[in-house]
């Protein structure tokens, strides 16, 4: 099986409705808003994918680099971003009530603390958080079986 990040984008002509579609179909539901933060052309938006699957998203990738930008995907997201790192969280330590997201959002006194004692300001966990959960997605995307793209494209050359 190969991945969608080991495929030549620019030797296919790629659907980018249909493509996103499917994503959205197999549960990537912010998938439209992540890629419309990278960009408008599906070949370069799958590039960028690709580059922050192999560099990590905190190299700077379309409008996920100033906080401006991050906080706003943040608070637009804020319910679905929180539930997908409780699901992360629990994933890697099997234990909900251990997670560090669990107890930063569940315990108001907490939440408000942590946000404005330690970090200083609240952007730059709204940051870590945004970065958090894009990596995320866009990995597993990238991970996807290359037939999701494939059965959306032609070949140029066609």
């Amino acid at each position: 099986m190969r991945c969608i990040y080991e495929l030549e984008y620019r030797e296919l002509n790629i659907d980018k409705e249909a493509f996103i579609k499917e994503l959205e179909d197999r549960g990537y539901c912010k998938v439209r808003e992540i890629f419309r933060y990278l960009g408008e052309d599906i070949e370069e938006i799958l590039y960028q994918c690709r580059d922050i699957y192999q560099h990590g998203i905190q190299a700077g990738f379309g409008s996920f680099i100033y906080y401006s930008d991050t906080v706003k995907f943040y608070k637009d997201n804020e319910e679905e971003i929180l539930d997908h790192l409780k699901e992360l969280a629990n994933s890697i330590y099997g234990d909900e009530e251990t997670s560090l997201v669990t107890l930063l959002y569940e315990n108001e006194i907490h939440r408000i603390f942590l946000e404005e004692m330690i970090f200083g300001s609240p952007e730059r966990l709204y940051n870590l958080f945004t970065w958090i959960y894009v990596q995320d997605i866009v990995n597993s995307i990238m991970e996807e079986d290359e037939d999701i793209l494939l059965k959306h494209s032609t070949l140029k050359s066609e």
